[in-house]
């Protein structure tokens, strides 16, 4: 079985994993002026392994070799996190067990996403950026770009339809960026770096991740030199499971910052690194590509489940996620044609088509849209009766 085909096999495990993940609320301010963060840390966590960017966030595009091996992937993360990757809290200790009960197991499911973590970590080194939030994913979604969470939270890193709107994220009937993992962790590190930048520190900023940015400002703003701190639950007034969820983090860095400590062997087994794929215009689906070109269906199908139904839109954006293996095989100048599936049918993101079990209220919450605004554009009322295959007018 070669790398990309247990690739997919693995992912398939990890689909069965279940991830609890708060809301994440969208930002309301613009981002703030690029200027260096200065550093914040945990009072009861050792120093700082290694001194902050001098340089302040900006998009640069570095070249890094590509990991061969998850513990290659692994050891680009230790060299990139900024605290010790230990702290000795009873939270801590409880995560570390629940994630490496069974080391193997643990073991396993990392040299699973070895591919996706070694993504965000070119991404975090774009933006220059803690190595710490590339564990974020592993405790929102364990690195699954269709992970559905609370509250209509999907993808990777587990956006809301409204944060996914500010951060510029298409969800439309064909397409949910949030499901996109390489748009989604573009839109992530956005969004961090502003978050890191704003409140100089990567606990913080991933406190801003959880609870909200403007909830952390507020508690900020009363004691501008607060440091977050498990062990004093400070800042104090944020919620329980932000301080839950930074123990998490806490827990996973420990895991693999110091895996031998923990008996959790490292695979230098190969791995099949995740690269982009620039697919020509056109309307097409994953399965007629993936019959053409003599892909895998399946893997296609695992790595880029923003496709709907796995149709490509006209209007859908073109790059593709793919095993390095099989890259060469999808770079081809015309996309074999198909049609949309019932489920989707208009491939506009300005029409709504309507579905078995519809209604107006969900369709406008699905689509971001006010309801009021959906009667008007559609001449309804709220004693409207829907039929399925009704077009809907989203946008005037």
């Amino acid at each position: 079985m070669n790398a990309a085909l247990r690739l997919f096999a693995a992912l398939a495990v990890l689909a069965l994993i279940g991830c609890q993940s708060q809301p994440l609320r969208p930002p309301t301010e613009p981002a703030p002026t690029a200027t260096p963060p200065t550093p914040r840390s945990d009072s009861a966590a050792q120093p700082s392994a290694a001194p902050v960017a001098e340089n302040p966030y900006v998009h640069i595009s570095p070249e890094p070799a590509p990991p061969t091996s998850a513990a290659q992937v692994l050891q680009r993360l230790r060299e990139r996190m900024v605290d010790l990757p230990c702290v000795d809290h009873p939270r801590v200790r409880h995560w570390q067990g629940r994630y490496a009960g069974s080391p193997q197991r643990f073991a396993n499911q990392i040299d699973t996403i070895a591919p996706f973590m070694a993504l965000v970590l070119d991404e975090l080194d774009r933006y220059r950026l803690p190595g710490e939030y590339a564990l974020l994913p592993i405790a929102e979604s364990w690195y699954r770009p269709d992970a559905r969470g609370a509250g209509d939270h999907v993808g990777l890193w587990q956006f809301g339809r409204s944060t996914a709107s500010f951060l510029g994220l298409p969800v439309t009937p064909a397409y949910d960026g949030r499901m996109d993992a390489l748009a989604s962790t573009g839109a992530a590190m956005r969004y961090l770096a502003q978050m890191h930048n704003r409140f100089g520190d990567w606990k913080l900023a991933t406190a801003a991740f959880n609870a909200g940015p403007q909830r952390l400002q507020r508690l900020v703003d009363t004691r501008p030199d607060v440091a977050f701190s498990l062990f004093e639950r400070e800042p104090s007034g944020l919620p329980d499971t932000t301080f839950e969820h930074l123990a998490k983090l806490k827990a996973l860095a420990c895991l693999l910052g110091q895996p031998e400590r923990f008996g959790i062997p490292v695979s230098t087994e190969t791995i099949d690194p995740l690269v982009p794929v620039r697919l020509p215009p056109g309307q097409s689906s994953l399965a007629a590509l993936a019959e053409r070109q003599d892909v895998p269906r399946d893997i296609l199908a695992t790595l880029n489940p923003a496709f709907r139904k796995g149709f490509i839109a006209n209007n859908a954006p073109r790059d593709l996620l793919a095993p390095l293996s099989l890259a060469d095989r999808l770079a081809i100048e015309a996309l074999p044609p198909a049609t949309p599936p019932p489920e989707i049918g208009s491939t506009s993101s300005d029409v709504y088509v309507v579905r078995r079990g519809d209604t107006l209220g969900a369709i406008a919450k699905r689509n971001g849209v006010k309801l009021q605004t959906l009667f008007q554009l559609n001449g309804l009322t709220g004693r409207s009766v829907l039929r399925p295959g009704q077009r809907l007018r989203l946008v005037p």
